[in-house]
Parts: structure tokens; sequence; C-alpha cells
């Protein structure tokens, strides 16, 4: 299995369909569809951090299951996730399935290089600073920024979020970019994630103190701010607790 690995031009055949693995919480009632390839390359990605070891999920069977699901449990969405799930070329014919079921569809997380019709998407912003976006992910950010406002227009359902780096995406970037969304809505949701260390990166994990300023400097621009500042014991949260389907 190879982790960022996509590169730009033909699909690799290894790499046609990984969908990896189905979960269903039945709290909020969704369903969540996990794909395990990503086009950028990360320094500040948690995911390095996990042994992977992946299969390929036959999409006809993902489809038979969420419809069976749809049928005996109370299934409303399909959430989906892992790597970046707008380069996997069955995502298309999986959301055209769940709007035929009526299901609403959302990108749990996206980093925004391609635009599809879901009815909300939360689209992570690295860095507004173009130098600092191809530091972080190897790419540039103009088409991400593009697409954000893209999928505004679109009238897909927005939330955002970034990473917070000391030294690095500090407050002053955290500032540019909650601009940048206000410029669009500053009804729009941002998070801001306190950066959890990586192999072979450089910067140290936030202070509490220093996640909680950044959160009021994206506060001066939009309505709706949140944090989270995950230390070495961070467990999730039981509510989020989900049950593997395949």
């Amino acid at each position: 299995m190879v982790w960022n690995n996509w590169q730009n031009g033909s699909t690799p055949s290894y790499l046609i369909n990984m969908f990896h693995k189905v979960t269903y919480n039945p709290k909020f009632e969704r369903i969540c569809i996990y794909n395990s390839i990503c086009n950028h390359k990360c320094k500040i990605c948690s995911y390095k951090l996990m042994e992977r070891k992946y299969k390929s999920i036959d999409v006809e069977k993902i489809k038979r299951v969420i419809e069976e699901m749809r049928e005996k449990s109370s299934v409303k969405r399909v959430h989906f996730l892992g790597g970046e799930p707008t380069i996997n070329p069955f995502l298309e014919d999986l959301l055209k399935f769940c709007r035929e079921l009526n299901l609403y569809t959302c990108l749990g997380h996206t980093n925004g290089s391609k635009v599809v019709d879901v009815n909300e998407a939360n689209i992570s912003i690295k860095a507004y600073t173009e130098e600092k976006h191809i530091e972080c992910t190897g790419v540039s950010n103009k088409t991400i920024l593009e697409n954000f406002i893209r999928a505004y227009d679109k009238g897909i359902k927005l939330k955002a979020n970034t990473v917070f780096i000391p030294d690095f995406i500090d407050y002053e970037e955290i500032e540019k970019i909650a601009k940048f969304i206000a410029s669009i809505d500053n009804e729009i949701p941002y998070h801001i994630i306190g950066y959890i260390p990586v192999p072979s990166a450089p910067w140290r994990r936030p202070h509490f103190e220093e996640v909680v300023k950044a959160a009021k400097v994206a506060k001066n621009y939009l309505k709706y701010v949140t944090f989270s500042c995950p230390d070495e014991n961070f467990t999730r949260d039981e509510k989020y607790a989900s049950f593997v389907i395949i």
C-alpha cells in the first residue's frame, strides 16, 4: 500500500479503487466510507503515525451494504473520509448511488483539490500563503482556494479547518485564512486543530493556550470558530464511536 504517492497523470493500476473500510454510527445515523490514497505529500499528516494494511473493497459490495443498512437501520448520511476521497475514481459512482437513495453526502475531509457533487464538504486549508502551502504539502494552493469559492457558489455546505503549527502555520497565517473565508461568508464554520508532531517534521506541538489564542484571532473575522488541541493521551469521544460493517 502506498500513501501520499499519487502522481499527476495516469492512475496506477494498483490504485484504481482503494475504498478499504465502511463503518456505521447509529447516533449520527451515518455510514462512513474510507479511502486510502492522497494526492498531497503533507509533512504534517498524522496518518504517518499509524501502521496501515489496506485491502480494496469492491464498490458494488459497498452499494449493497448501503442499501441493506438503509433498509434495516436508520441511515440518513454517507460520509467519505481517508486520504483524499475526491481522487478515488469510484467516488462519483457512489455519490450518484447515494443521491438515488436520497442520502445526504459529505466529504468528511478534503484538501480541496477537486470539487465534487456533495451536500457538504469539510475543506482543509493548510495555509493561505502559497510558499507555506508548498512547503507543507508539496503543491500550490491556488486551485484549492479557487475550489473553495467554487464549492460555495455551487451551494455546497462548507466547513473549513486548519492545523495550527507554532512558528509555521502561526497566528498571522490563521488570520489570513480567516480573512479569506470571511470574504466569502463569515458564517462558514472554521475549526483550528493543534498540530500533532509527526516523524521527520521539525515543528513542535502547540500549547493549549496557543491554540486558544489562534481561535481568538480567527473569531475577529468569523462567527463560528472552534478548536481542538489533542495531547499525547488523546482519545476519541465515545459519541463518535462506530462499528465496522466491511
